[in-house]
C-alpha cells in the first residue's frame, strides 16, 4: 500500500528520467518472451514480474553508470511492500496487469497514511479518478509523473504504469536519480536506506522494505530466466534441457524428484523422463548410460559429471543447456540455477560427459 508522509508521495520525490524506447526484432522479442515465461520461481512473485525486477535491475547501470549494485531483490522489496507484487491482479506475459494496480484515492482522508489531498493531475488517465490522484502500478508511483517522466521498460513505445516492466524500470531509475548527483552504491546499506527514504520518507516503510530485501537477497536467485535452449543437438535433448530450465528457482532437496524440489540426479532423471527417456536414478549409474562426449562437442541435454568429494565419484551431475551453460541443483540450502560450465569450481572437478540418447 502507498504511504504518504507530509504530502510527499512514495517513490516520487524527484523526476524520473525517460528511457527511450529501443525497437527489437521478432527473434529478440521471442527470446524476451521465453525468458519471461522461464524465470525462476520465488513464492508470491509471478514469473513475469520476477523477470521484470531482474531486467530493471540489470538495465539501471547501463543508463546511469554512477548508480551501481542495484538488484532484483531491492525492487522486489518495494513491490512487496507497495502492492504485494500485484497480488490482486493477473499479469500477462507482456507485463500488463488486469485489473490495474491502484492505491487508495489520495483525498486527505488518512487512508494509506495520506493526510494531504492530491488533486487530479492526469484527467483520470492512469487512476480512473478525475477529482484526486491515486498511486498506480506494482511499485505505486503517482500519475503526475508518468506522462512526461515514466520509463518505457519493455520498449513498446509507451511508458505505462500498468505494465510491470515499465513500473519496475521507473522505480529503479528513480532510486538512482533521486540522489542529487545521480550516484548511489546500492551495496552500501546507508546509501540504500537513504534512497528508500527518498522514495518514501517514512522510517517504518524503509525498515519494512529493507526486511523484504534481506529475505529475497538470501535466496541467491541466479539469472536463469535469460537463458533459452539454442538450436542444435537432438530434439529430445533440447526438450529435456527446456524441461530442466523450467525447474530453475526451485529448492535443492536431497532425494528430491519433484515436482517442488530436486537433488542433482533427480533433476536430470526427471528431465529425461519428461521426454520419454528412462535413465537411472543415481549419479554413479547415470554416468554409465549413453555415449561419452567431449566438452567441445556438448549438445543440450548432455550430462556432465563431477567429483565434488561428497561421495564415490562421480558425486554430482548437471545438464548442459547450450551456450556454455548448465542447469545445476548444487546442494542443500541452494536453488536450481543456471551457471557456466567453465566456472572455476566445476572446471576443477569435471570428470566426464555423456549423451543419454
Amino acid at each position: 500500500m502507498l504511504k504518504i508522509v507530509s504530502g510527499i508521495a512514495g517513490g516520487l520525490f524527484l523526476l524520473v528520467a525517460v528511457i527511450g524506447a529501443v525497437g527489437v526484432g521478432d527473434e529478440e522479442r521471442e527470446r524476451i518472451e521465453n525468458a519471461r515465461l522461464r524465470s525462476g520461481r520465488i513464492p508470491g512473485i509471478h514469473p513475469v514480474l520476477l523477470d521484470a525486477y531482474m531486467r530493471a535491475a540489470k538495465r539501471l547501470e547501463e543508463l546511469h553508470s554512477n548508480c551501481t549494485g542495484m538488484t532484483w531483490a531491492i525492487l522486489a522489496g518495494i513491490g512487496r511492500e507497495e502492492s504485494d507484487h500485484a497480488a490482486s491482479s493477473q499479469i500477462a506475459s507482456n507485463g500488463d496487469t488486469d485489473p490495474p494496480v491502484l492505491g487508495p484515492i489520495l483525498n486527505g482522508s488518512g487512508v494509506g497514511n495520506n493526510h494531504t489531498p492530491h488533486h487530479d493531475t492526469d484527467d483520470g488517465r492512469w487512476d480512473g479518478d478525475t477529482a484526486y490522484d491515486a498511486a498506480v502500478g506494482v511499485t505505486q508511483l503517482l500519475p503526475a509523473w508518468w506522462t512526461d517522466h515514466g520509463v518505457d521498460g519493455d520498449a513498446d513505445g509507451e511508458a505505462d504504469p500498468h505494465n510491470v516492466f515499465d513500473a519496475t524500470a521507473s522505480s529503479a531509475v528513480e532510486l538512482c536519480t533521486s540522489d542529487p548527483n545521480d550516484s548511489v552504491d546500492f551495496t552500501d546499506r546507508e546509501q540504500l536506506r537513504a534512497a528508500l527514504f527518498r522514495y518514501n520518507p517514512w522510517d517504518v516503510y524503509v525498515d519494512n522494505v529493507l526486511s523484504h530485501i534481506d529475505e529475497y537477497s538470501a535466496m541467491n536467485l541466479s539469472d536463469a530466466g535469460s537463458h533459452t535452449v539454442p538450436a542444435g543437438g537432438s530434439k529430445r535433448g533440447r526438450a529435456a534441457a527446456e524441461w530442466a530450465l523450467e525447474q530453475v528457482g526451485k529448492p535443492y532437496l536431497w532425494g528430491g524428484e519433484g515436482p517442488h524440489a530436486f537433488d542433482c540426479s533427480g533433476l536430470t532423471m526427471m528431465a529425461w523422463r519428461a521426454v520419454g527417456v528412462s535413465i537411472p536414478r543415481v549419479t554413479t549409474d547415470q554416468v554409465n548410460v549413453g555415449i561419452p562426449v567431449s566438452l567441445d562437442a556438448l549438445a543440450p541435454g548432455d550430462l556432465l559429471f563431477y567429483d565434488t568429494g561428497s561421495g564415490a565419484p562421480p558425486s554430482h551431475v548437471t545438464m548442459y543447456v547450450g551456450d556454455g551453460q548448465m542447469v545445476n541443483a548444487p546442494r542443500t540450502g541452494t536453488i536450481i540455477r543456471v551457471e557456466p560450465v567453465d566456472s572455476p569450481y566445476y572446471s576443477a572437478r569435471f570428470m566426464s560427459a555423456t549423451r543419454p540418447l
